[in-house]
């Protein structure tokens, strides 16, 4: 029994139901692909904006630690100069109190040669032998008084000398074992009496004496030796400077010759 044929109408109703069909499979995926984009967005999103807190906690950091280094360089170059200010006042009294017993010296070696010219005199002229011998008591008791005033002074200076020795000595910091080699800056230069500040000290293990090198931008300037050491940098007087004035502030400085 032969089929019966398809109307044109039903034709056309199949035809409408197949691309609807399609159409609705085709929705559906790209309804899909749409929610799995924004899905992996948001997911890009999150990852990137906490990224972002996490640069923003580290640059926070950095910026304490910044500030917290800006202010301990301002304390120790503050130190250095308050250190530098203070060698210079014992310089400038150290130099007053050799000028002084150089003149006490001279006075005493003029009043010697005063008295030996009087002594002779004395020997020679017997009519002033009253006015000698007056002359000769007025000048001892002078020279006594010298005497006992150079060795007031004398004293003086062996006490001084024997404060700082023992100050030295409480200051000094015996070497390591392990020989290693120590780098620095130069802090302060003090043109009046030759001498730098660097910001090695006791606690880096510096001696008294030691000598240290001195360059700019890998060149040698000159170099310096120890005279007096703190906890956080020690002086050292400048015992070669081919060119005068050119070690400066912010100079390298390195141990050994």
């Amino acid at each position: 029994m032969p089929m019966p044929k398809l109307s044109i109408r039903s034709m056309v109703l199949i035809g409408a139901l197949g691309v609807m069909t399609i159409a609705s499979v085709q929705l559906w995926v790209g309804r899909n692909s749409e929610k799995a984009k924004r899905i992996w967005a948001e997911d890009q999103l999150r990852k990137i904006t906490a990224a972002k807190e996490e640069l923003e906690e580290e640059k926070e950091e950095l910026t304490k630690a910044k500030e917290a280094l800006a202010a301990q360089v301002g304390d120790l170059t503050s130190q250095a100069k308050a250190i530098s200010d203070q060698l210079a006042s014992e310089k400038r009294a150290r130099e007053s109190l050799t000028s002084e017993l150089a003149k006490v010296r001279d006075e005493a070696a003029d009043l010697k040669d005063r008295l030996d010219t009087e002594r002779q005199e004395k020997l020679t002229v017997t009519e002033e032998l009253s006015k000698a011998k007056q002359s000769y008591q007025a000048l001892s008791n002078e020279l006594t008084t010298i005497r006992q005033a150079k060795e007031a002074l004398e004293k003086r200076v062996k006490e001084m000398l024997s404060t700082r020795a023992k100050e030295a000595e409480q200051i000094v910091v015996k070497p390591t074992e392990a020989a290693r080699v120590l780098e620095g800056k130069v802090l302060v230069v003090n043109r009046e009496f030759n001498f730098v500040v660097i910001n090695l000290g006791s606690k880096d293990g510096i001696a008294s004496g030691s000598a240290f090198t001195i360059s700019k931008e890998g060149r040698t300037v000159g170099r310096a030796q120890v005279e007096r050491i703190y906890e956080n940098m020690s002086a050292a007087n400048i015992i070669e400077e081919p060119r005068k004035g050119e070690i400066q502030e912010g100079d390298s400085v390195r141990q050994g010759s």
